[in-house]
């Protein structure tokens, strides 16, 4: 038997269409998460920052992101947003001095000149063992303040304070270790 030209369509071609279309929609939802993933997987630079000085600045950023799929639905999405802490003044912030490497009144220096920038300072001290490099400890919400002091001491390594025990009347805790030179 014949088949005309307007006889209906074997019904494989029908599944095989409803699999094409499928895979499309797969595919155009994987493409939509991938753009909204790489958008919003910027890491947070201010949560345990320890490269450098933080700005004194308090700023807030947010980018939004609009996307337009094949099916013609449109996503909008917003990239997290990023907020700098402000940095005390000086004269809001006590620090103490620790030398570890047994460098003769270097922490003394130090201590004055901390004072003569402002700084609340108490009494140098010594520490051991030696620390390798220099520290800044800082108490939890003195982060952007460590951050400051690297400029007073570079090369060190910022990080919170590991023994609350230690200097209990300080907020940021330099620790002078190999490599510091006056």
């Amino acid at each position: 038997m014949t088949r005309g030209r307007h006889a209906a369509e074997s019904q494989g071609s029908f599944y095989r269409d409803l699999v094409m279309m499928i895979v499309g929609i797969l595919l155009v939802g994987a493409a939509v998460f991938l753009i909204l993933y790489f958008v919003n997987s910027n890491p947070d630079p201010v949560a345990g920052d320890t490269t450098g000085p933080t700005n004194p600045t308090s700023t807030t950023t947010s980018s939004v992101v609009t996307s337009t799929t094949l099916s013609g639905t449109t996503s909008t999405s917003t990239a997290p947003t990023t907020t700098t802490l402000p940095v005390r003044p000086p004269e809001e912030v006590r620090v103490v001095v620790l030398n570890s490497v047994g460098l003769a009144g270097a922490a003394g220096r130090m201590t004055q000149e901390l004072a003569d920038s402002g700084y609340q300072t108490q009494q140098a001290g010594d520490l051991e063992p030696e620390q390798d490099p220099s520290r800044i400890w800082y108490r939890a919400g003195f982060a952007p303040e460590a951050n400051e002091l690297l400029e007073l001491l570079p090369g060190a390594t910022v990080e919170p304070l590991p023994d609350p025990e230690l200097e209990p009347g300080a907020d940021v805790v330099l620790v002078l270790g190999t490599g510091y030179t006056e």
